[in-house]
């Protein structure tokens, strides 16, 4: 954004501030909550002269979640993820990678998958 002209230094600064106040004010809430979120994606947009966040805060669609419970540094952790990381490896495994019709998902992954939209909002919802 910066080398294409679309913000100034100025306003590079400030977003890089806002973004690190954000991802550690997102961290906070969903450790509270005994979430890890390793990473996420943030949007800016314009409201006049003010840069403002214009996308959701962290979901289980634009975050990675995990269970605090079963973190374990080293391992993967998608067997536990809150998150659409249980469908991409899905993906992977059947060999779809996005390119032509989706594929039909068998129910038992629909599921699985709705299961863990449900924990995830429970859990940041502050009902578990």
């Amino acid at each position: 954004a910066l080398e294409a002209g679309l913000v100034g230094k100025d306003e590079w600064d400030e977003l890089e501030e806002a973004t690190y106040r954000l991802y550690e004010f997102y961290r906070a809430e969903a450790r509270r909550r005994g979430i890890i979120i390793p990473d996420f994606k943030l949007e800016y947009g314009r409201l006049g002269d003010l840069l403002i966040q214009i996308d959701e805060p962290p979901t289980h669609d634009s975050a990675r979640f995990w269970d605090e419970r079963f973190y374990k540094p080293g391992v993967p952790q998608e067997a536990h993820s809150l998150d659409k990381e249980f469908l991409r490896e899905y993906c992977r495994r059947i060999e779809y990678l996005g390119e032509g019709p989706p594929p039909e998902i068998p129910w038992p992954v629909v599921c699985e998958i709705s299961k863990r939209c449900v924990a995830s909002y429970e859990v940041l919802a502050g009902r578990r």
